[in-house]
């Protein structure tokens, strides 16, 4: 049998370039992890042997056949599938073939892109309730924080260090006067957005390493939370 060459790329799994904004193009399947939301470029093996595609992960429904030989693009991986794109016989198609009909993928990046899978969970819940843990990307704190207010840098014999500054606010409710239609005095409470500390957040490699309240203080017993930081993903 003729030997292909495999033509996934060497990638840094940032993931969160795509933490908050995931596409809807895919159908999503449970189970499988899609690798757009985990590689920066698109990953592609070669097909070993012409490799029937199928509509759905547990390969039912057939959509048609790959040729041996062809060039096909990873779309996502399950534990007994891979959704690929391609051309069949009846043009360019999407579906999920039988891992036996492409190129083998290392150990390594199935384990790798796991374990970004389940960081990228966590670091969506931590985003959803707009907090930072130590090793998030600065992608990351900004979609959890927004812009920051300040940023500085520094370079020592450590080598650089990046600190992002923000303003951290609390709604605070505020009671109005006034009349409804009928005359009446009724009041109103409304929030109001008022700033309650700063926080500086310290980046090195493009990480968090540490979290500062530089004003107002912090709650008893606050501890930073720590997720892992992004696994790297090679083939």
């Amino acid at each position: 049998m003729k030997a292909f060459p495999c033509l996934v790329f060497a990638l840094f799994v940032g993931a969160t370039a795509h933490a908050g904004s995931i596409s809807g193009a895919v159908i999503r399947e449970e189970g499988s992890i899609y690798l757009e939301d985990l590689l920066v470029k698109p990953a592609r093996l070669a097909t070993v042997a012409d490799a029937p595609i199928y509509y759905h992960n547990d390969l039912a429904r057939y959509l048609g056949t790959l040729k041996k030989g062809q060039i096909i693009e990873l779309q996502a991986v399950s534990d007994k599938a891979y959704r690929v794109r391609g051309m069949a016989q009846q043009g360019q198609v999407a579906g999920w073939v039988d891992p036996k009909y492409l190129n083998p993928l290392k150990k390594d990046f199935l384990d790798n892109l796991k374990q970004n899978a389940i960081r990228l969970e966590q670091v969506k819940a931590l985003i959803a309730k707009n907090e930072v843990a130590i090793n998030m990307t600065p992608e990351e704190v900004q979609l959890a924080l927004g812009k920051p207010t300040k940023k500085n840098s520094r370079v020592d014999a450590s080598g650089r260090q990046d600190v992002w500054e923000f303003i951290r606010y609390e709604r605070v409710p505020q009671e109005t006067y006034g009349r409804d239609a009928n005359g009446n005095l009724v009041s109103t409470i409304t929030y109001i957005k008022v700033p309650s500390g700063k926080v500086a957040i310290t980046f090195a490699n493009n990480l968090v390493t540490l979290l500062e309240q530089t004003e107002g203080s912090l709650e008893k017993g606050a501890q930073a939370k720590i997720v892992p930081a992004p696994f790297i993903v090679t083939y």
